[in-house]
């Protein structure tokens, strides 16, 4: 892929053609975990319904979940308000559009982590996958082994529960719960959030009520 370099220095300008040529990529070399990362960039900046999905098996393949968490925040782009409210329950609570974690939600992130039960993905080279892959960073690019650093560690998190500090409640990690389908999670987020912001008061008691409606579904 001749433009692959560029994509790694300017991951904000991959566009949606960009995405089908880097998932080509991602099949010829399933270990590839730049390809993946790239994947991820290009759905969040077309506002993709397959961000989710993707988000959670980039997760499985980074090596380094900070550099992920990273790479999703960067040149992040506010996304519309959608002004009226849609007929559908789903839709008015913006269920199964992209995640937006800002640069200090890693604690949101990890949550997410942690409730999607994401787990690293087992590298051990199947037949000629090993030489493939080298072959292909000896002809294209070199990509330095990201060192390990030390990161959530999603298992100790979902053991003790983020919404019993309030400084960490945000919208995100509220729509987090909602996504992953932990209602009472979410309302209870929700409910920290009208009394931390209260001039939207309004605006978190109406998801709280959408809530529980999608329960009695």
């Amino acid at each position: 892929m001749d433009n692959l370099a560029q994509h790694i220095q300017n991951p904000h300008l991959i566009a949606s053609e960009d995405v089908a040529k880097l998932e080509g990529l991602s099949q010829e070399f399933p270990y590839y975990q730049t390809a993946q990362l790239l994947i991820t960039k290009g759905l969040l900046n077309t506002d993709s319904i397959r961000y989710n999905r993707q988000l959670k098996k980039a997760a499985a393949y980074a090596l380094d979940r900070k550099q992920l968490f990273k790479l999703i925040i960067l040149n992040k782009v506010e996304q519309p308000v959608i002004a009226n409210i849609s007929e559908k329950i789903e839709a008015t609570l913006t269920i199964g559009q992209p995640l937006a974690f800002d640069k200090e939600e890693e604690h949101s992130f990890s949550e997410w982590l942690a409730l999607s039960k994401v787990k690293k993905i087992d590298r051990t080279p199947k037949p000629n996958t090993k030489q493939l892959i080298d072959n292909f960073i000896d002809k294209k690019i070199s990509i330095s082994k990201p060192k390990k650093t030390t990161f959530f560690k999603p298992m100790d998190v979902a053991k003790d529960s983020l919404i019993e500090n309030e400084s960490l409640v945000t919208p995100t990690l509220a729509k987090v719960y909602l996504e992953q389908g932990h209602y009472d999670k979410a309302i209870s987020a929700y409910t920290k959030l009208s009394l931390k912001y209260p001039e939207k008061n309004s605006l978190f008691a109406n998801q709280i009520k959408l809530i529980n409606k999608l329960k009695e579904k």
